[in-house]
């Protein structure tokens, strides 16, 4: 909708007539009601606010539009870039999650301490039943050992408090 109200040549910043005639466009559609998206009010409230501003970013040159790029070009970047992966090993993941076996608790007095959380696996959003395996980890949160494992083959953190699964160090000397 908006394209900068300034311009700038040799050092000198110039008023962008047709950056201004946008912005007065877009006030003239908000005293008549015409409704804007919410898109193009932050829009609008962006360029009014910071368009007077001098903000250079200096490494505008070095940033990729990926959304342009084609998929031999995506392809391409990540060959040059490489790929990360944050997932843990089988033998971590047996280090960093305590598995054992569900069982409900009977007592009025039990069950009245229990946490929404520890009735029903936040990765599935299912209740535990009787006999499945659980996986606990160091932050005490706990899983179905199948989620969180599908889960820790991604991530190498908790899916609710986002800790570590393992520490670095060990990360690294596993690897």
């Amino acid at each position: 909708m908006f394209h900068g109200m300034f311009w700038e040549r040799d050092g000198y910043r110039g008023i962008n007539m047709e950056g201004i005639a946008q912005a007065l466009l877009a006030l003239d559609r908000i005293e008549h009601d015409v409704e804007l998206t919410y898109e193009q009010l932050l829009l609008l409230e962006t360029n009014l606010l910071l368009s007077g501003l001098d903000l250079h970013d200096q490494h505008e040159d070095m940033r990729l539009d990926i959304d342009n790029m084609s998929y031999e070009e995506l392809l391409a970047l990540e060959e040059h870039i490489g790929s990360v992966t944050t997932a843990l090993t089988e033998e971590q993941f047996t280090k960093c999650v305590n598995q054992s076996v569900y069982e409900a608790r009977n007592s009025y007095r039990d069950v009245s301490k229990i946490a929404a959380d520890d009735v029903k696996c936040s990765v599935c959003q299912e209740e535990y039943v009787d006999g499945e395996e659980i996986g606990t980890m160091q932050c005490e949160h706990q899983y179905h050992v199948r989620c969180i494992h599908e889960w820790l083959k991604q991530k190498n953190w908790c899916p609710i408090c986002k800790a570590s699964a393992i520490p670095s160090e060990m990360t690294k000397g596993d690897a």
